[in-house]
């Protein structure tokens, strides 16, 4: 379970900068540079005094804990008895200190202010209650909910409301309440797991360890912000400005050191040493990882994200992430000893480095920023060094190499994660393996021996000829396929800013233009050799239905062809990729790729709107007539806030494929997130006629069950299901055809009217997919448009009678298909159908015949061969239901 709970306890801790980075600039278009500066001059010594104001309480409390000597509702009223004279002395501290840090016109909100910092004390110490009973579910829900609170309540008073700074300080330290509150209930109603005969509390023990402790405390906060407090006049202000950006980028890693800190002071869960230490090995090998990462990314993604002026910044950056490095080293050491009970070793070592670190920053000031960060990574090394003497001499299980070196069972077990195979029983995670004996010992009971290179050279081989390879080349394409249509157009954004909409200018930089080139080649190489493998493997069932799905795209291509216009070679790559598809048919689960692509690219877009607004919204002219929530339309990496919504409503159903429940749930709450921040209202009616089929239809099912009806599926469920794809067709046919207004719908009534008159030139075959980048269009429309707004129109002005027809018919051979998946539970096909009907009933970008369709296309051709084998094998529909029935498990 070390793993499991490292992994936990990392993604609570970095919840909390993320919190930050989404309320700051909130803050800071609100509030203005004075205001947050007055902000921070208010709540920064405040917060201080929390981490300090538990005078070594906090660590004495999880070193009683983890030794038996208290129980946890003990340790619970002694955090609420020390509360009161701790909170006294912390308020005695702040209010002089107030004097000095704040403006004498806000001081008396200081003061007011300061009165809080008891909840701050007492929530930290509920921390060190939790961590020494190794209740790191609790422990998460202290640090998570405060800060999900604080987001939503700063972000909505920001919008709503003419906050001030005090009234924003006061925001963000009363959601301290709520971690007491959560904590307080955690305690009382999650009792330790078994009774210790526990008379009262070690009070004199609990005060003379915590006094012990208090060094280190201090000097760990010294070492955290000390420096950047004395930093401006020792350094200067720029150098100063440019050793802050590297320690933002640097201390990204620190989150997993100090998740593993709080999991090794709790109490072991297994009385082997070596594998209650995994979790700071695991730490360890995280950080020289992630810091190699972040070193070798900084002289590009500093001056990227930070913009130019801040290239001095790369140095520091790299240095310090060796300094994170070590710090992950000592942090972990120091909880050793803290564990041990040996808190005055590590309280000399934290003392000592923080004496060298803050000693070298004056001797090395002339070298700025770097020298700096020198400073650091000197005060990091020695404390590190002590601790790891510290440890070597310490009497308990664990040892330096233990805590801090991976074994070779831990790298064999992290590879069994990688491929999805345990190591130990099957509901073991692969940390247990690291309970090995070492080498020369009689394997323990119950575990598998390592594999031979035979073995691993057999698994590999029958990975490769099995049908997990063509479920992960599948996948591999609509990852090629997205990075072609986010990577280009990110960098030319990031290059020369948003262009006009609808620009026919090419401002694309060619190092754009050289990686969209090389993504699309490798789109093609992958989807080649898949077919190749099909071939070679004489896969070639069901190939009338191959021609069936691939009719439609061959009709565009001779319409063009029969208009003098050549396809390129980018036009070959969805037909290859149907063959690829066809010949090797991969698992229904590779739709849940485009599920979690969704979800990135509404992660992205939020963040490129938040760091960077000029870039990652439409706002001003460019949002039209629209409602602009936050400042202005997300659009993302793309042109048009229209383009991202529909890519987030295609990708809407397959959300419902992913099997794993977290990344599921995140990723449906970001897609519709983002597409309420769009404001494209074609997408958003798809996205609701998605989310409203989807309950229905799951509401009624359980409702026929509840009367005692086994069926789970009847009449009534699939009119449900079929009802909202009937309206959008419906929609989608009618609309165009009936309009005779040239201002509907945003003026597409006028290009309606104008392509359908096109139509009527050459109604049979079209006048292929090239067809607006006629010159001569642009002015019979009304503008530069790349696409109809409208799928029949789409379809009979490309590829005339013909291709509507073939595509017709391909959608309700599909429609069929999935209609048979949801009557065995399996309802992201018939979503999807529903999705593409409402989302082409205004819109038709995503219909495009190269890659830009790839979310419309890949889907089919996946969905049409599950069709097919579905129709041709009805034991594959029992076997796909079964295969339903334990992902959802």
């Amino acid at each position: 379970m070390s793993a499991r709970r490292l992994v936990s306890a990392s993604a609570a801790n970095l919840l909390i900068p993320i919190s930050g980075l989404l309320v700051s600039p909130f803050l800071s278009r609100e509030l203005g540079p004075d205001g947050r500066g007055l902000y921070a001059a208010l709540t920064l010594p405040i917060v201080i005094c929390g981490w300090f104001g538990t005078f070594g309480l906090q660590d004495s409390l999880s070193y009683h804990l983890r030794h038996h000597r208290l129980t946890r509702w003990t340790a619970a009223k002694v955090s609420l008895a020390a509360t009161v004279p701790l909170g006294l002395v912390g308020v005695g501290v702040l209010v002089p200190a107030g004097l000095v840090v704040v403006p004498p016109d806000h001081y008396r909100e200081f003061v007011l202010l300061s009165l809080l910092a008891p909840l701050h004390i007492l929530a930290n110490l509920f921390i060190g209650v939790l961590t020494g009973s190794s209740d790191i579910t609790g422990l998460n829900l202290v640090k998570v909910v405060p800060a999900l609170l604080r987001t939503a309540v700063v972000i909505a008073a920001c919008l709503l409301f003419d906050l001030s700074a005090y009234a924003a300080a006061g925001l963000f330290l009363a959601s301290l309440s709520l971690a007491v509150v959560v904590g307080l209930v955690r305690l009382r109603r999650r009792p330790a797991p078994e009774a210790e005969p526990v008379e009262g509390a070690p009070v004199r023990s609990l005060v003379r360890y915590s006094l012990v402790c208090l060094p280190g405390v201090l000097a760990a906060i010294s070492s955290a912000r000390l420096d950047q407090m004395i930093g401006a006049p020792v350094i200067g202000l720029e150098q100063l400005g440019y050793y802050a950006v590297a320690v933002s980028v640097a201390e990204i890693p620190m989150v997993v050191a100090t998740a593993a800190r709080s999991v090794l002071m709790g109490r072991p869960d297994t009385g082997d040493p070596r594998r209650s230490a995994a979790p700071g090995r695991l730490a360890v090998a995280g950080s020289v990882v992630v810091c190699g990462l972040l070193a070798a990314a900084a002289p590009v993604a500093v001056p990227l994200v930070f913009g130019a002026p801040f290239a001095p910044a790369v140095r520091p950056t790299v240095i310090l992430c060796l300094a994170t490095v070590l710090f992950t080293a000592m942090v972990i050491l120091s909880a050793a000893l803290l564990a041990d009970g040996r808190a005055g070793a590590s309280s000399r070592a934290l003392v000592t480095g923080s004496v060298v670190s803050i000693g070298l920053l004056f001797l090395l000031a002339r070298w700025g920023a770097v020298g700096a960060a020198c400073a650091s990574l000197a005060g990091y090394a020695v404390s590190a060094a002590m601790c790891a003497a510290a440890v070597r001499r310490m009497a308990g299980p664990w040892s330096v190499r233990m805590l801090t070196v991976l074994y070779r069972d831990d790298v064999a077990a992290l590879r069994a994660r990688l491929r999805r195979k345990r190591g130990g029983t099957p509901d073991e995670p692969p940390t247990e393996v690291l309970a090995r004996p070492a080498q020369g010992r009689a394997p323990a009971t119950g575990h598998r021996r390592p594999e031979s290179v035979a073995d691993r050279v057999a698994a590999a081989v029958a990975r490769w000829t099995g049908d997990g390879l063509a479920t992960a080349a599948v996948s591999l394409l609509f990852v090629l396929a997205w990075l072609r249509l986010q990577l280009p157009q990110l960098i030319q954004l990031f290059s020369t800013g948003r262009p006009e909409f609808n620009s026919r200018e090419d401002v694309a930089p060619p190092v754009s233009e050289l990686l969209g080139d090389a993504l699309s080649l490798g789109f093609l190489l992958v989807a080649a050799a898949l077919a190749v493998r099909g071939v070679l493997r004489r896969e070639r069932a069901g190939l009338p239905w191959l021609a069936l799905a691939l009719a439609p795209l061959l009709a565009l291509e001779v319409a063009g062809v029969v208009g003098g216009r050549m396809p390129g070679l980018v036009s070959v790559a969805l037909p290859l990729a149907a063959v690829a598809v066809w010949l090797q048919p991969p698992r229904r689960d590779v739709l849940g790729t485009a599920g979690v692509l969704g979800g990135i690219t509404a992660a992205v877009s939020m963040l490129l709107a938040v760091v960077w607004p000029e870039v990652g919204m439409l706002t001003g002219d460019s949002a039209g007539a629209k409602a602009v929530f936050l400042g202005g339309l997300l659009a993302g990496p793309f042109l048009h806030s229209n383009v991202l919504g529909i890519v987030l409503a295609l990708s809407l159903p397959f959300v419902f494929c992913v099997r794993r429940v977290l990344v599921r749930r995140a990723a449906l709450v970001l897609i519709l997130a983002a597409l309420f921040w769009t404001g494209s209202r074609t997408a958003q009616f798809a996205g609701a006629a998605v989310l409203g089929t989807y309950a229905l239809v799951r509401l009624s099912r359980t409702w026929r069950r509840l009367q005692g009806d086994r069926r789970a599926w009847g009449r009534t469920q699939q009119l449900l299901l079929a009802a909202p794809a009937a309206a959008g067709v419906v929609l989608l046919v009618l609309t165009p055809l009936l309009t005779t207004d040239p201002a509907a719908f945003t003026r597409r009534g006028q290009i309606w009217e104008a392509l359908l008159d096109r139509f009527a030139d050459r109604p049979v075959l079209g006048h292929g997919p090239d067809l607006f980048q006629d010159p001569g269009l642009a002015a019979d429309l009304g503008g530069q448009f790349g696409h109809a707004h409208n799928g029949l129109v789409q379809f009979l002005v490309t590829g005339g009678v013909c291709a509507t027809v073939l595509f017709a018919v391909l959608a309700a051979v599909v429609w069929r298909g999935a209609v048979r998946a949801a009557r065995d539970g399996w309802l992201p096909g018939a979503l999807f159908l529903v999705a593409l009907a409402w989302t082409s009933w205004l819109e038709a970008s995503h219909l495009a015949t190269t890659l830009a369709g790839y979310l419309a296309w890949l889907p089919l051709f996946v969905l049409a061969r599950l069709a097919y084998d579905t129709a041709a094998d009805p034991a594959a529909r029992a076997g796909a239901a079964q295969k339903m029935s334990v992902s959802r498990r």
